[in-house]
């Protein structure tokens, strides 16, 4: 939930640190945060197989609720580890 004090912006990398951290942390999984000078936050994730094919997740505030958003999915945003073990999934690193 974003207080009213913080901006779109600064949670929706937040959200996406905290993935990125778990990814590899937890999951043993490559991920790359990407934070441009213009436009949103995006969390790349490489696949394992090859070709290589990157998955990429966004963190979207929803009425009100903040998700996860990638590979035609979505998880809460609250439940990080679950999000983690799902995008892993979803990109082949098993």
């Amino acid at each position: 939930m974003m207080s009213v004090d913080q901006r779109p912006h600064d949670v929706r990398f937040g959200l996406l640190a905290d993935l990125c951290y778990r990814l590899g942390e937890r999951q043993r999984c490559t991920s790359m945060l990407v934070h441009p000078k213009a436009g949103e936050s995006v969390l790349w994730v490489p696949g394992a197989a090859w070709p290589r094919r990157w998955l990429g997740v966004a963190a979207v505030d929803y009425r009100g609720r903040w998700l996860y958003t990638f590979g035609g999915q979505w998880c809460a945003a609250g439940d990080v580890a679950e999000t983690a073990a799902r995008v892993a999934w979803t990109a082949g690193v098993r």
